[in-house]
Protein backbone atom coordinates (compact mmCIF):
# COMPACT_ATOMS: atom_id res chain seq x y z
CA UNK A 1 0.00 0.00 0.00
CA UNK A 2 3.32 2.27 1.05
CA UNK A 3 4.85 1.61 -2.16
CA UNK A 4 1.89 2.23 -3.88
CA UNK A 5 1.50 5.65 -2.63
CA UNK A 6 4.54 6.39 -3.49
CA UNK A 7 4.34 5.39 -6.80
CA UNK A 8 1.50 8.12 -6.91
CA UNK A 9 3.62 10.48 -5.68
CA UNK A 10 6.21 10.07 -7.83
CA UNK A 11 3.98 10.15 -10.81
CA UNK A 12 2.78 13.51 -9.63
CA UNK A 13 6.27 14.98 -9.05
CA UNK A 14 6.94 13.84 -13.01
CA UNK A 15 4.29 15.53 -14.38
CA UNK A 16 4.37 18.74 -12.41
CA UNK A 17 8.18 18.88 -13.50
CA UNK A 18 7.54 18.07 -16.94
CA UNK A 19 4.96 21.12 -16.71
CA UNK A 20 7.64 23.42 -15.43
CA UNK A 21 10.12 22.33 -17.66
CA UNK A 22 7.40 23.29 -20.92
CA UNK A 23 7.40 26.71 -19.07
CA UNK A 24 10.67 27.37 -18.80
CA UNK A 25 11.60 26.35 -22.33
CA UNK A 26 8.28 28.77 -23.80
CA UNK A 27 9.99 31.48 -21.91
CA UNK A 28 13.22 31.01 -23.13
CA UNK A 29 12.98 29.93 -26.96
CA UNK A 30 9.46 31.96 -27.99
CA UNK A 31 10.94 35.23 -28.82
CA UNK A 32 9.08 37.93 -27.20
CA UNK A 33 6.60 40.08 -29.40
CA UNK A 34 7.69 43.19 -30.57
CA UNK A 35 5.45 46.50 -31.33
CA UNK A 36 6.25 48.02 -34.51
CA UNK A 37 5.74 51.57 -36.14
CA UNK A 38 5.04 51.36 -40.14
CA UNK A 39 4.68 54.27 -42.50
CA UNK A 40 3.09 54.15 -45.55
CA UNK A 41 3.96 57.55 -47.86
CA UNK A 42 3.20 58.39 -51.79
CA UNK A 43 5.57 60.54 -51.75
CA UNK A 44 4.85 61.68 -55.35
CA UNK A 45 8.67 61.63 -56.43
CA UNK A 46 9.46 64.55 -53.61
CA UNK A 47 6.76 66.65 -55.56
CA UNK A 48 3.93 68.50 -53.35
CA UNK A 49 0.25 69.08 -54.60
CA UNK A 50 1.65 72.20 -56.75
CA UNK A 51 5.19 70.32 -58.06
CA UNK A 52 7.13 72.39 -55.34
CA UNK A 53 10.21 70.27 -54.36
CA UNK A 54 10.07 68.82 -50.85
CA UNK A 55 12.56 65.83 -51.20
CA UNK A 56 14.67 67.30 -47.92
CA UNK A 57 11.35 67.57 -46.16
CA UNK A 58 10.22 64.38 -46.41
CA UNK A 59 13.58 63.65 -45.56
CA UNK A 60 13.38 65.06 -42.17
CA UNK A 61 9.61 63.79 -41.62
CA UNK A 62 11.08 60.51 -42.21
CA UNK A 63 13.82 60.72 -39.56
CA UNK A 64 11.97 62.64 -37.31
CA UNK A 65 9.22 59.80 -37.56
CA UNK A 66 11.60 56.86 -36.57
CA UNK A 67 9.39 53.95 -37.99
CA UNK A 68 10.95 50.56 -37.61
CA UNK A 69 9.55 49.93 -41.24
CA UNK A 70 8.96 52.64 -44.24
CA UNK A 71 6.87 52.29 -47.28
CA UNK A 72 7.23 54.15 -50.15
CA UNK A 73 5.80 54.94 -53.13
CA UNK A 74 6.47 57.06 -56.43
CA UNK A 75 9.79 57.00 -55.68
CA UNK A 76 12.45 58.49 -58.13
CA UNK A 77 15.97 57.30 -58.51
CA UNK A 78 17.46 59.26 -61.14
CA UNK A 79 19.88 62.10 -61.11
CA UNK A 80 17.09 64.71 -62.57
CA UNK A 81 15.39 63.36 -59.08
CA UNK A 82 18.01 63.59 -56.55
CA UNK A 83 18.64 59.59 -56.67
CA UNK A 84 15.97 59.63 -53.98
CA UNK A 85 16.55 55.86 -53.02
CA UNK A 86 19.93 56.58 -52.08
CA UNK A 87 19.48 59.84 -50.58
CA UNK A 88 16.45 58.54 -47.57
CA UNK A 89 18.74 54.76 -47.09
CA UNK A 90 21.88 57.34 -46.83
CA UNK A 91 19.92 59.97 -44.02
CA UNK A 92 17.79 56.88 -42.09
CA UNK A 93 20.46 54.46 -41.65
CA UNK A 94 18.20 51.42 -42.61
CA UNK A 95 17.95 48.85 -44.71
CA UNK A 96 16.56 49.12 -48.32
CA UNK A 97 15.00 47.32 -51.15
CA UNK A 98 14.17 49.34 -54.12
CA UNK A 99 11.96 48.08 -57.04
CA UNK A 100 11.35 49.88 -60.56
CA UNK A 101 8.04 49.52 -62.08
CA UNK A 102 9.07 52.09 -64.28
CA UNK A 103 12.34 52.35 -66.03
CA UNK A 104 12.92 54.71 -69.68
CA UNK A 105 15.36 57.92 -70.18
CA UNK A 106 17.53 57.12 -67.10
CA UNK A 107 14.81 57.68 -64.58
CA UNK A 108 14.12 54.39 -62.00
CA UNK A 109 10.47 55.32 -60.71
CA UNK A 110 8.89 52.54 -58.22
CA UNK A 111 8.36 51.40 -54.99
CA UNK A 112 11.32 51.22 -51.43
CA UNK A 113 10.62 49.41 -48.60
CA UNK A 114 13.25 50.47 -45.41
CA UNK A 115 13.92 48.67 -42.58
CA UNK A 116 15.39 48.94 -39.25
CA UNK A 117 15.60 44.69 -39.11
CA UNK A 118 17.64 43.10 -41.62
CA UNK A 119 16.06 41.88 -44.38
CA UNK A 120 16.42 37.80 -45.42
CA UNK A 121 14.43 37.81 -48.61
CA UNK A 122 13.22 40.44 -51.04
CA UNK A 123 11.23 40.15 -54.57
CA UNK A 124 9.60 42.49 -56.56
CA UNK A 125 6.62 41.58 -58.79
CA UNK A 126 4.97 43.09 -61.77
CA UNK A 127 1.83 43.65 -61.65
CA UNK A 128 -0.96 43.17 -64.89
CA UNK A 129 -1.22 46.87 -66.16
CA UNK A 130 -2.60 48.66 -69.06
CA UNK A 131 -1.41 52.28 -68.38
CA UNK A 132 1.67 52.82 -66.26
CA UNK A 133 3.02 49.91 -65.09
CA UNK A 134 2.46 49.18 -61.65
CA UNK A 135 4.02 46.62 -59.01
CA UNK A 136 4.73 45.26 -55.81
CA UNK A 137 7.38 44.72 -53.59
CA UNK A 138 7.84 42.17 -51.25
CA UNK A 139 10.60 42.12 -48.20
CA UNK A 140 11.13 39.65 -45.46
CA UNK A 141 12.17 40.55 -42.34
CA UNK A 142 13.84 38.85 -39.26
CA UNK A 143 12.48 41.07 -36.72
CA UNK A 144 14.78 39.14 -33.35
CA UNK A 145 13.61 36.04 -34.40
CA UNK A 146 10.35 36.70 -35.72
CA UNK A 147 9.64 36.52 -39.50
CA UNK A 148 7.64 39.36 -40.91
CA UNK A 149 6.70 39.69 -44.88
CA UNK A 150 6.14 43.55 -45.91
CA UNK A 151 4.17 43.87 -48.93
CA UNK A 152 4.51 47.41 -50.57
CA UNK A 153 2.13 47.89 -53.44
CA UNK A 154 1.23 50.77 -55.90
CA UNK A 155 -1.91 49.74 -58.09
CA UNK A 156 -3.44 51.16 -61.16
CA UNK A 157 -5.88 53.73 -62.16
CA UNK A 158 -8.49 51.68 -64.19
CA UNK A 159 -10.75 50.15 -62.17
CA UNK A 160 -10.95 46.82 -63.95
CA UNK A 161 -7.21 47.33 -64.39
CA UNK A 162 -7.07 47.61 -60.15
CA UNK A 163 -9.58 44.82 -60.22
CA UNK A 164 -6.91 42.29 -61.97
CA UNK A 165 -4.15 43.67 -59.61
CA UNK A 166 -6.44 42.85 -56.41
CA UNK A 167 -6.80 39.49 -57.16
CA UNK A 168 -3.05 39.14 -57.96
CA UNK A 169 -2.20 40.68 -54.86
CA UNK A 170 -4.42 38.18 -52.89
CA UNK A 171 -3.27 35.14 -55.18
CA UNK A 172 0.36 35.90 -53.95
CA UNK A 173 -0.87 36.39 -50.49
CA UNK A 174 -2.66 32.88 -50.49
CA UNK A 175 1.33 31.41 -51.02
CA UNK A 176 2.72 32.73 -47.84
CA UNK A 177 1.45 29.70 -45.98
CA UNK A 178 0.27 31.85 -42.57
CA UNK A 179 3.20 33.79 -42.20
CA UNK A 180 2.68 37.07 -40.26
CA UNK A 181 2.17 39.49 -43.00
CA UNK A 182 1.05 43.28 -43.48
CA UNK A 183 0.22 45.10 -47.24
CA UNK A 184 0.53 48.53 -47.61
CA UNK A 185 0.99 51.37 -50.34
CA UNK A 186 -1.34 53.45 -52.65
CA UNK A 187 -4.57 51.07 -53.65
CA UNK A 188 -5.80 54.15 -55.90
CA UNK A 189 -9.62 53.26 -55.10
CA UNK A 190 -11.66 54.27 -52.37
CA UNK A 191 -14.11 51.73 -50.28
CA UNK A 192 -11.84 48.03 -51.07
CA UNK A 193 -13.49 45.27 -50.64
CA UNK A 194 -11.98 42.26 -49.23
CA UNK A 195 -12.19 39.61 -47.04
CA UNK A 196 -11.30 40.72 -43.34
CA UNK A 197 -9.80 37.06 -43.46
CA UNK A 198 -7.13 37.77 -45.75
CA UNK A 199 -6.93 41.79 -45.40
CA UNK A 200 -7.71 43.57 -42.01
CA UNK A 201 -7.67 47.08 -42.59
CA UNK A 202 -5.76 49.06 -40.16
CA UNK A 203 -8.10 52.28 -40.52
CA UNK A 204 -10.94 50.28 -39.86
CA UNK A 205 -10.57 48.43 -37.31
CA UNK A 206 -10.09 51.38 -34.88
CA UNK A 207 -12.43 53.33 -36.09
CA UNK A 208 -10.40 55.45 -38.56
CA UNK A 209 -11.53 54.67 -41.92
CA UNK A 210 -13.44 58.14 -42.29
CA UNK A 211 -9.81 60.15 -42.35
CA UNK A 212 -8.85 60.77 -46.34
CA UNK A 213 -5.36 60.14 -47.57
CA UNK A 214 -5.37 62.00 -50.88
CA UNK A 215 -4.76 65.89 -50.66
CA UNK A 216 -6.72 66.77 -54.03
CA UNK A 217 -9.53 63.97 -54.04
CA UNK A 218 -12.38 63.03 -51.39
CA UNK A 219 -11.40 59.05 -50.69
CA UNK A 220 -9.28 57.56 -48.55
CA UNK A 221 -7.14 55.70 -50.93
CA UNK A 222 -3.61 54.80 -48.87
CA UNK A 223 -3.71 51.92 -46.75
CA UNK A 224 -2.48 49.85 -44.23
CA UNK A 225 -3.64 46.46 -44.00
CA UNK A 226 -2.20 43.37 -41.63
CA UNK A 227 -2.66 39.45 -41.38
CA UNK A 228 -4.77 37.81 -38.68
CA UNK A 229 -1.71 36.66 -36.60
CA UNK A 230 -0.71 40.85 -35.83
CA UNK A 231 -2.34 42.63 -33.39
CA UNK A 232 -3.06 46.66 -34.46
CA UNK A 233 -2.12 49.11 -31.62
CA UNK A 234 -3.00 52.57 -33.18
CA UNK A 235 -3.02 54.27 -36.75
CA UNK A 236 -3.11 57.58 -37.63
CA UNK A 237 -3.07 59.85 -41.16
CA UNK A 238 -0.73 63.32 -40.78
CA UNK A 239 -1.60 66.05 -42.57
CA UNK A 240 1.67 66.84 -44.41
CA UNK A 241 1.53 69.41 -47.41
CA UNK A 242 5.13 67.77 -48.90
CA UNK A 243 2.99 65.61 -51.50
CA UNK A 244 -0.49 64.92 -53.26
CA UNK A 245 -0.43 62.06 -50.61
CA UNK A 246 -0.32 61.89 -47.02
CA UNK A 247 1.83 60.00 -44.76
CA UNK A 248 -0.08 57.10 -43.17
CA UNK A 249 1.20 55.25 -39.79
CA UNK A 250 0.36 52.14 -38.01
CA UNK A 251 1.45 50.32 -34.80
CA UNK A 252 1.33 47.04 -34.94
CA UNK A 253 2.80 43.98 -32.48
CA UNK A 254 3.72 40.80 -34.17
Amino acid sequence: MICIKIRKIISLACVFICIAISVVIEIVYLPPKKELKVVSYNIHSGLDKNMFPTLFDIIDFLRVCNADIICLQEVNESAKAGFQVSSFKEELKMYSHFGANVTKLGSNYGLVTYSKYPIKYENHIYLSSKREQRGMLHTVVNVKGSKLNIINVHLGLGNEERERQLNELIEFINTLNKEPYIVVGDFNQGNIGVDKNILRDVAIELEKSNILTFATGLDRIDYIFVSNNIEILDYDVLIKSMSDHYPIIAKIRI
